[in-house]
């Protein structure tokens, strides 16, 4: 992702702006049952392990090109993203071929409240978070 970076400041002007955005693995998702009221947390969903090397990966990475003085950070912050699905049987086969997550919910609802809402909407509640860097001047 350094080879990326240098790249990315070779092509942008100065002052540009890069926006890093990627899901937050130190965050846990949540698995939600869409109410009337809202969306109610039924579970929670990890990283898988082998995502969680490479997310540090790109933050040794981003780090680097800072502290190189290639980007500075102009602002930083998290924002919460969901994904619908239509019932809870959509939502596991979703987690079973995606592999950003594990792929089993830790639940937090019981056996008999999820076989009485498994037809209902559900939603998949994970952090995103993100940096705007811009380019910074005087480098090539």
């Amino acid at each position: 992702m350094v080879d990326a970076l240098h790249e990315i400041h070779r092509v942008l002007a100065p002052g540009g702006l890069l926006v890093d955005a990627r899901p937050d693995s130190r965050v846990l998702g949540h698995a939600e049952h869409v109410t009337a009221g809202g969306h109610r947390s039924v579970g929670t969903i990890r990283t898988a392990r082998a995502e969680l090397g490479n997310d540090r990966a790109s933050d040794r990475a981003i780090t680097r090109v800072k502290r190189e003085r290639l980007f500075r950070s102009r602002r930083k912050g998290r924002f919460w993203h969901r994904v619908p699905f239509d019932g809870l049987a959509a939502l596991q086969e979703y987690l079973r071929e995606h592999l950003r997550f594990e792929h089993r919910v830790r639940w937090t609802a019981g056996t008999a409240t999820r076989r009485r809402i498994k037809d209902d909407r559900f939603t998949i509640r994970r952090a995103v978070r993100y940096e705007l860097l811009e380019r910074v001047s005087g480098q090539t």
